[in-house]
């Protein structure tokens, strides 16, 4: 699942997946000064470039107005969690400090001999947080929303992404409930807190109790980090089985 067409059909797997596209397509279209935007640019030059995006979009500007006087709290290294009283069937999640969320590292020589190879790691590129949406949005009907940009959390840090999520009323589930709910779904552990598909690629990490949920048997993994296995990761996994 590399290709163009392989994210065409992504893309097209559900509405949200459709508006994140559009998202991802203006991401991928930014330069700064005429020059592709490096995502590892100082701030001021990633912050200059996606500002546009957010005084062209209707969408965000709204959700300004919508998130006005609501108070956060942080959920975990990557997003401050918004309740809206007037959708209370939904959690929003901001991005915050100045990155967007997460991506894995992949540490094949697994150096704290924990079994854990894969680690998560402040990631910059907004390109990377809208992909991890799309790919978790294949995985079943629980959708992330793409709600709009919000202007940055502190003076020259670049702006945040906001999405929105289906709120879950259910309890962590075991480890043994998360690795068997994921087999039946083609994903088999090879590594801590670590799933991998070889049918699709897909490659679901930071899969621990506090970010999946196990409703009827089906696995929701809403806040587990999702990308493409790289040649590398695929090779390395199917040797270590």
């Amino acid at each position: 699942m590399e290709d163009r067409d392989d994210w065409q059909d992504i893309e097209n797997s559900s509405p949200e997946n459709r508006e994140l596209g559009e998202v991802l397509r203006k991401l991928e279209g930014l330069h700064h000064n005429g020059s592709p935007l490096y995502w590892q640019e100082p701030r001021e030059r990633r912050g200059d470039a996606l500002a546009p995006l957010l005084k062209a979009c209707p969408k965000s500007l709204s959700l300004t107005a919508l998130l006005e006087g609501t108070e956060y709290e942080v959920g975990g290294d990557e997003h401050h969690l918004v309740q809206v009283e007037s959708q209370p069937e939904r959690i929003y999640k901001i991005t915050h400090s100045d990155s967007f969320g997460c991506f894995s590292q992949f540490l094949p020589s697994d150096p704290e001999l924990s079994g854990r190879h894969f680690y998560a790691t402040v990631n910059d590129d907004p390109r990377v947080y809208i992909r991890r949406w799309m790919l978790l949005n294949t995985l079943g009907e629980y959708q992330t929303r793409y709600e709009g940009f919000l202007w940055p959390q502190k003076e020259l840090f670049v702006p945040r992404i906001c999405v929105s999520q289906p709120f879950l009323e259910s309890e962590n589930p075991s480890e043994l409930e998360i690795k068997e709910s994921f087999a039946l779904y083609g994903f088999y552990q090879i590594s801590v807190d670590t799933y991998l598909n070889t049918a699709t690629n897909i490659l679901l990490t930071d899969t621990a109790p506090r970010n999946v949920r196990v409703i009827d048997g089906v696995p929701v993994p809403f806040d587990a980090i999702a990308s493409l296995a790289s040649p590398e990761i695929m090779d390395w996994a199917l040797q270590s089985e």
